[in-house]
């Protein structure tokens, strides 16, 4: 947690491409005080100080700055998801961590910055399941899972479709167990309820982004 001090620091740098020492110091300030919260900056690696004793935000405070007033249960982030199929069966992912701690849903991840998304989701697939297999982006659209009034989860979901016909183990972790699942138990209570939707939505020939939104005592989609 940032301390207010440190806030304003890098509130004052992201108005400007660099500024001096006395620039950032409020004049009324201890110059001691204000010294450790500007190396606690620099030695976090929100803020860099160049050779001409200039500072500057680096990435992580540019970073800083653009969720700087953002409520992060509201935004939704982007994840990819694995939809695979084998026969008349799905491949699960039982979560055993929270959040959604004991429900099952497809095996996801988040795309990386300077990979293709589909080499990130067959790095993901194989870390989790060992299967290597070639997927192909479906669509996306936005997902939205609450508990009453509660956020759990609200996410813009990319996603990703593969087959085999492979019959093999495949292995469980930490974070999740992996089982094959026919669709005809897919409404059963403890499955993600937007995965019969994504079923419905890889069978359908149209492309466009959908908004989907589910409360876990009931099912709701607009």
């Amino acid at each position: 947690m940032l301390h207010h001090i440190q806030k304003a620091i890098l509130d004052t740098l992201a108005t400007s491409q660099s500024s001096r020492y006395s620039d950032l110091k409020p004049k009324d300030m201890d110059g001691n005080i204000f010294s450790y919260h500007l190396k606690s900056l620099t030695f976090d690696h929100y803020i860099e100080k160049n050779e001409n004793g200039l500072y500057t935000l680096s990435q992580k405070g540019k970073n800083y700055i653009v969720h700087r007033y953002e409520d992060t249960l509201l935004q939704a982030h982007t994840i990819f998801l694995i939809v695979i199929k084998r026969y008349d069966e799905w491949l699960m992912r039982e979560r055993l961590v929270q959040p959604l701690l004991g429900m099952s849903g497809f095996i996801h991840g988040e795309p990386v910055a300077g990979e293709p998304i589909l080499e990130t989701a067959a790095k993901r697939l194989e870390e989790k399941t060992g299967l290597s297999l070639p997927l192909s982006v479906h669509r996306s659209g936005l997902i939205r899972i609450l508990r009453g009034d509660a956020v759990e989860s609200f996410s813009h979901a990319i996603i990703l479709t593969g087959v085999t016909k492979a019959d093999v183990t495949i292995g469980d972790d930490q974070t999740g167990r992996n089982y094959w699942l026919a669709t005809s138990d897919m409404k059963n209570k403890d499955i993600l309820p937007s995965c019969v939707d994504i079923i419905d939505l890889i069978s359908s020939e149209h492309q466009s982004p959908f908004d989907l939104t589910y409360y876990l005592s009931q099912h709701k989609v607009s």
